[in-house]
Parts: structure tokens; C-alpha cells; sequence
């Protein structure tokens, strides 16, 4: 029975158009799959609402009532997917064995129909704790979804949640700790001259070799650094270039943009300095160009330190180890509000990948746990 509603529900999640508009022009927003979810949870006779964040992107929620009011369990699913660029009939949920193909199946539309089928059993089963459900857009971009929940929906619970768990796949295990990132981009700006003539200008684009060798620096130095005992070392990349307007004409701008990825025990002064010697060696370098830099976004890492209910929930799952996430999850910005938040959900492979699938097997053991936690209380 809950297979075959799992199986279902993600595959109506799935055959929903929810690409990231901003990630993709093929995306229509999260409004028609925020509706879909909503329309379960009435059915199901339980307080549910839909909150417009911007237009066409939207969140859902459901409170359910337990026993023990003041108790809050929180529970939360992003509804956006990536885009579906080279990608086959990526709206149909296609089943190979155990493998649940299509996308959003693994990241994380799993966790949304985890959700769904746990909404399904409390609906005709005593709920010992009172159950927030959440569904949130733009977990992908700037997640204006996860922010909007914050300042808006979690101020109207009863009483803050004493545990918020974010349905990322995380192969089964608890992830109690995950990376941060900040973007950053360096402007270069130079005087345009006609290719004949490069005495007459500014090259913009030459001095981006000192930031490009000062970037690799300070990623090999990141690396020789005490790593994090579960999220290893922070890095560095380069992601964007651009400069020049033509062939023959003297670029007059450049700009790199580059993202750090961060650690939760990092001090910002230190990443400000690595900013900082950037700067100072494109300053430095030949020609009487200008420099600025601006930080574009930045979202923190989240730690999460074990208390009673993450252990209580670490005997049930049968896992002591906790697992450190690579990848920024909205859990960062509840654990802001001081809503103590993991990642659990289930296992597959090819997040943001042509081949994006989950496990069929592995969704079941997340419900299984989750509901088995719910009941513990």
C-alpha cells in the first residue's frame, strides 16, 4: 500500500512542470505543484495554505495537531527542480527495478511524496506530536521560498518546532552539518582602443591572469588547512568570465565571478582576507586599470550539535554516524531561526544529472523511519 502511494505521488510530482524559472526558460515556476500538494492535504481534512512569494512561485504548508500541542516536529520538501536541457520524456517517472527515473525524482521530490504518504497515515492514525508539513519554491536559486517560510509562516506555529528535518537525499544517513557558499565578482575596467593601437587603451582583460593565480593559490592553501571532520576542506572555484566588446577593439572591462564554498567553524574575517588579496594583486599588476569587488549572495553552512531528539532519531534509523553534505540545503536558514535541522531522505543518483533517479526501496525505509519517529513520542 505505501509503495504504491509513494510511487504514485511522485509520479504526479513529477509529470508537474516545477523547473527553477530562474535556472531555466523551460520553467513555469512551483504554482501548479504547490496547488497539487495543497489539494492532497485538504482532501485529507487538514489545514493547508498556499503562499503566493512571488508570482508564479509559491509555498504550501499543513499544520496537524498531536497530542503533546507543545511539541512541533518540522518536516520540509523544496518543489523546484533544475532544468530538463538534453534530457528524455523528463516529466514521466519511469521505473527500472528498484530505480524511480525522471526529474526532481532524487532531489527532491522523493522527500515531497515522503511527506504526502505520511500526511495519508496520520490522517487515520492517533498523532502522538503535532506535524508541520512544509513544501517551498526556490531551494535551487536564491531560495526566496525557504526565506518567506521563515518570516512569515514559522512565526504563526504554536510554539517554535523542537526539530526541523529537511528531506535532501541523503543516502539514508542524517546529515547534521552542510557547507556554505558565498559568490563573489571582480570588475576590471580598462580603456577601449582599436587593436592598432593598443598604447591608446586599457586592456581590462590582462590583469585577470593575477586574479586567476591568486584564486589558485588560496584553493591550494584551503586544502593544506585542518579539514572538517564530516565536510573535509572549503574551496574555491572560478565561474564566470567575461571582457571585451570585439577582435580588434582593446577590452575596456572584464569580470570573474568565483564562489567559496564554507565551513561552518570559518572564520568570516578570514574569507573577507582572501577577497581582500584578490584585490590587492590585480591592483598590483601592470596597467592603469581600476578594480572593485562586489559579494553578490551568500548563504551560511550549518552545524547541527546531537541532542535528544537527533539521537533518539540516530537509534531508529540504526546509523551512530552522522553525515556532512557538500551541498547547501534551506536547512541553514531554519537553523538560523534556532530550529535545531538535519537532512535525511533517500538514496539514488544524478541531482541536477540527465539520468536522475531514485530509490524506490530507499523512499520506503525514509517513511518507514520518519513515521517510526513521529510514533516514538
Amino acid at each position: 500500500m505505501v509503495e504504491s502511494k509513494l510511487i504514485e505521488y511522485l509520479s504526479e510530482l513529477v509529470a508537474i512542470n516545477s523547473v527553477n524559472p530562474n535556472l531555466s526558460d523551460q520553467g513555469q515556476g512551483e504554482k501548479e505543484i504547490a496547488e497539487y500538494i495543497h489539494s492532497h492535504f485538504k482532501k485529507l481534512g487538514f489545514d493547508s495554505h498556499i503562499f503566493e512569494v512571488a508570482k508564479d512561485r509559491c509555498n504550501t504548508t499543513s499544520f496537524i495537531a498531536g497530542k503533546k500541542s507543545s511539541m512541533v516536529l518540522l518536516m520540509n520538501g523544496h518543489i523546484d527542480t533544475v532544468g530538463i536541457e538534453d534530457m528524455d520524456s523528463p516529466f514521466i517517472l519511469r521505473q527500472d527495478g528498484d530505480r524511480l527515473y525522471g526529474r526532481g525524482a532524487y532531489d527532491m521530490l522523493a522527500g515531497c511524496a515522503i511527506q504526502m504518504c505520511l500526511a495519508d497515515f496520520f490522517a487515520v492514525n492517533e498523532n502522538p506530536i503535532s506535524l508541520v508539513f512544509t513544501f517551498v519554491c526556490d531551494e535551487e536559486d536564491k531560495s526566496i521560498g525557504m526565506d518567506h517560510l521563515v518570516s512569515h509562516f514559522l512565526p504563526t506555529l504554536p510554539t517554535r518546532p523542537f526539530l526541523g528535518i529537511f528531506m535532501e537525499p541523503t543516502e539514508d544517513q542524517i546529515g547534521i552539518c552542510h557547507k556554505g557558499y558565498a559568490w563573489y565578482q571582480l570588475k576590471i575596467s580598462g580603456v577601449a582602443a582599436h587593436g592598432s593601437r593598443p598604447e591608446e587603451g586599457v586592456n581590462a582583460i590582462f590583469p585577470l591572469q593575477y586574479a586567476l593565480s591568486k584564486l589558485d593559490e588560496i584553493n591550494t592553501r584551503l586544502s593544506t588547512e585542518e579539514a572538517h571532520p564530516l565536510l573535509g576542506h572549503a574551496t574555491l572555484h572560478p565561474g564566470i568570465i567575461q571582457g571585451g566588446s570585439a577582435y580588434s577593439v582593446i577590452a575596456a572591462d572584464a569580470i570573474l565571478t568565483w564562489e567559496r564554498r564554507t565551513l561552518p567553524s570559518e572564520n568570516p574575517k578570514k574569507i573577507q582576507q582572501e577577497v581582500e588579496q584578490v584585490v590587492a594583486a590585480v591592483s598590483d599588476a601592470p596597467g592603469n586599470h581600476e578594480v572593485s569587488v562586489t559579494q553578490l549572495f551568500n548563504r551560511p553552512p550549518n552545524q547541527t550539535r546531537e541532542d535528544e531528539h537527533i539521537k533518539r532519531f540516530s537509534n531508529i534509523v540504526k546509523d551512530k554516524s552522522y553525515k556532512g553534505m557538500s551541498y547547501w540545503a534551506d536547512s541553514a536558514l531554519a537553523a538560523k531561526a534556532d530550529i535545531p535541522s538535519i537532512l535525511f531522505g533517500p538514496s539514488g543518483h544524478g541531482a541536477h544529472a540527465v539520468d536522475e533517479w531514485v530509490s524506490k526501496s530507499s523512499m520506503i525505509y525514509c517513511y518507514n523511519s520518519l513515521k517510526d519517529l513521529i510514533l516514538s513520542y
